[in-house]
């Protein structure tokens, strides 16, 4: 996330959350809150309709595009940026290739760029403008875009359904708008649909929908309006407390279907991450010092790990289900190193390292301005591509978009 979107999901002052989570745990009712409803100004937009049809014509490839010719290094740029999210796909056709899909923060325009072949053009996607994108969430395995951004003080959403990778020709991209408010989302494995949260009076509403926001369906409400929420595995989703250091925090699962949920984890300073199957989740606490877990969830049993990654800065393999890549800060950085980056008031150069659960030992795959190539980095955001090829991430600062070789 860059430092916009973490000012617009804040940080939970700790009388809020501590009286909010001991109220909730305890007695099960449901406290009033007044959350901040104030977002910040991100440029200006148009009048949009609820749904509507961008055109893929005319679009200018060179705009905040980097060289055409991905060099060789293990680490190398994609996009000067602003980037406001990107993902990788895999196509068959004309052959095997791992293509970045990425979209323009100024703009909102999308453009594809393969990764096997040096020498290749970023190919644009979509010319539709959104200026001031917050943040990108995909669908559908990369053909649909869910954007963010804010217009007239509302956080509006909008579904972009793209082109695969493998078109050649371009085609009308369709737009469809979810409702307005969403503060946190994710879409589900299989890509078909998304869950979102609203803010309310008493805290916030979850709600489950298809990828473009049809079929909306409200899970439950609960009296929290601090939560991230995430949908790791197909039938469950992971909820969880803003992070704040020192401050009492919760993590518990909700059943996709039902909206029933139970309490996983109690802990200060807490944030987590749930893998593709729900077995097991990787916590991290914080209070004068940081440590990391991780949890059986059938069992309940906890188990210390050896290295402390963050676990909002990993992401999964998709070949191995015990694997995770993960930025770490090179030097040490304070128990409330995550609250102060959250704000935007600190960063640290990262190295990227890969972290065998079932093994326990860790692997250093990439320093980003080191002899893999590239620039030091403090990283905001990792994508993994399916066959484990290529690692992405998003440079804090200037947004700009860097890969990774993870195999030769």
């Amino acid at each position: 996330m860059d430092t916009n979107w973490k000012i617009i999901a804040g940080i939970v002052g700790a009388g809020i959350v501590a009286s909010g989570l001991i109220i909730w745990v305890v007695f099960f009712k449901t406290p009033t809150f007044t959350p901040d409803t104030t977002p910040q100004q991100f440029g200006n937009s148009e009048t949009r309709t609820s749904s509507g049809v961008g055109n893929t014509s005319g679009i200018n490839a060179a705009q905040s595009i980097t060289e055409s010719v991905i060099n060789t290094t293990k680490v190398f740029k994609i996009a000067n940026g602003p980037v406001a999210g990107a993902t990788l796909m895999q196509t068959l056709r004309p052959a095997t290739s791992t293509v970045v899909r990425f979209v323009l923060a100024n703009n909102g325009h999308i453009f594809d760029l393969v990764l096997d072949s040096p020498g290749t053009v970023a190919k644009p996607r979509s010319n539709t403008t959104i200026p001031g994108v917050l943040r990108t969430v995909w669908s559908e395995k990369g053909r649909g875009a869910l954007v963010q951004y804010i217009d007239g003080g509302v956080i509006k959403t909008a579904h972009l359904a793209l082109p695969s990778a493998e078109a050649t020709t371009t085609t009308p991209v369709r737009i469809e708008f979810l409702q307005q408010g969403i503060v946190n989302l994710d879409v589900s494995p299989d890509g078909a649909s998304v869950t979102y949260l609203i803010k309310t009076a008493n805290g916030s509403d979850i709600y489950t929908a298809g990828a473009n926001g049809s079929n909306i369906k409200k899970l439950l409400s609960l009296p929290f309006s601090e939560l991230q929420i995430s949908w790791p595995a197909q039938g469950t989703l992971l909820a969880q407390t803003n992070s704040a250091t020192g401050i009492p925090g919760v993590v518990f699962s909700i059943d996709a279907k039902t909206g029933a949920s139970a309490p996983l984890v109690y802990a200060s300073g807490l944030t987590a991450i749930a893998d593709r199957t729900f077995g097991r989740v990787v916590y991290q606490t914080a209070n004068e010092s940081r440590s990391t877990y991780s949890q059986n969830v059938k069992t309940g049993l906890a188990t210390p790990l050896s290295f402390d990654p963050i676990p909002e800065l990993c992401r999964w393999s998709n070949a191995t289900s015990t694997t995770l890549y993960c930025a770490t800060p090179i030097s040490y950085v304070a128990a409330n190193y995550l609250d102060l980056w959250h704000m935007g008031a600190a960063s640290a150069a990262s190295t990227i390292l890969k972290f065998d659960l079932a093994k326990g030992g860790s692997t250093i795959i990439a320093s980003p301005g080191g002899v893999d190539g590239g620039e030091q980095s403090s990283i905001a955001e990792l994508a993994v591509s399916p066959d484990d090829s290529y690692l992405l991430f998003i440079r804090t600062g200037d947004r700009s978009l860097w890969g990774v070789r993870l195999k030769k």
